[in-house]
């Protein structure tokens, strides 16, 4: 009897030990810290994406990257990921965003959270500037516009230096237009736009170059725009101008009425000013079903120079 007591009082002994041992096992792994998220920060960004890298943390699984939310005014997760970078796409251009990251580490169904990281503030830059043109040219001077660029906080506007062969900036504005005087008359130039957003932190942050536009300074004041998209080529004639042009979007009008078509329907609508055997001409091109359309437009009589229909 003695035998058997001693036993079973061995027997709950060694249970109780290895029990113990077990829940001291976990209290350990409950109780392990990851240490703190450092060097969180911004390693590229667009218009609408902010890619985010940071430190590696030891012992960690994985980590959580947080945005802050203004509305709810609470941190929102937005992706866990193995690695130390991420890329948070679906943004909003020229705005300001705010994020945090911690680790954490999963063992035996266990899962231990770090600190999350000091708050990385970085913004999305601006859109690309768009619709560029010349709203009018007087003896010496050119006025621009172009379409606001959301958020912005200011334009530059840059004009090609040939004897330096680069753009250089001519001014600074906010608003979406701005008169460029000293220039030669009968002499084509040409300029672009970029934004710019200015940041809490005194940065600006630059947004893409818009097309270039091409403008041709009249010697007699003109109501057109003399604008070139996606051209880097200049004219070098110095055919003076006899009268005030149609404009980019009367000579679409143009070449799309000539083929029956409308707008909506076509693709990669594109126009350019340009001179031909010193005649000032818009070049209009889209596409229509199987087909792509070519027109060359006098920039004054409207009259159609040219036409080519060809199969893609």
């Amino acid at each position: 009897m003695k035998k058997t007591l001693f036993r079973l009082m061995t027997f709950a002994l060694i249970i109780f030990a290895l029990a113990g041992t077990s829940l001291g096992t976990q209290t350990v792994n409950a109780a392990t810290k990851l240490a703190k998220v450092t060097g969180l920060a911004v390693a590229d960004q667009d218009d609408d994406e902010i890619d985010l890298t940071w430190n590696r943390v030891s012992g960690a699984s994985g980590y959580q990257v947080y945005r802050y939310d203004s509305a709810s005014k609470k941190w929102m997760l937005l992706q866990t990921t193995s690695k130390t970078y991420a890329e948070i796409e679906n943004l909003s251009s020229a705005k300001k965003y705010k994020f945090k990251v911690r680790a954490y580490s999963s063992d035996n169904g266990t899962t231990v959270y770090g600190t999350r990281s000091d708050t990385l503030t970085a913004y999305t830059e601006p859109d690309e500037v768009t619709g560029v043109a010349a709203a009018s040219t007087e003896s010496g001077s050119v006025t621009l516009t172009w379409k606001k660029a959301a958020r912005a906080t200011n334009y530059q506007v840059y004009l090609y230096d040939s004897a330096k062969g680069k753009y250089v900036r001519k001014t600074t504005v906010s608003g979406t237009s701005t008169t460029i005087s000293g220039l030669t008359s009968g002499t084509t130039y040409r300029f672009k736009v970029r934004a710019y957003k200015l940041g809490d932190d005194g940065v600006k942050y630059y947004g893409d170059f818009s097309d270039v536009c091409k403008v041709r300074v009249a010697t007699t004041t003109t109501d057109s725009s003399n604008t070139s998209t996606g051209s880097n080529s200049g004219s070098n004639t110095t055919t003076t101008d006899s009268g005030s042009y149609i404009g980019i979007a009367k000579a679409k009008s143009i070449a799309l009425t000539d083929a029956g078509v409308t707008e909506s329907a076509v693709r990669g609508l594109e126009a350019e000013f340009d001179w031909e055997n010193g005649i000032a001409v818009y070049e209009v091109s889209f596409d229509y079903g199987n087909y792509e359309y070519d027109y060359e437009i006098n920039a004054i009589t409207r009259s159609i120079l040219e036409k080519k229909v060809e199969r893609d």
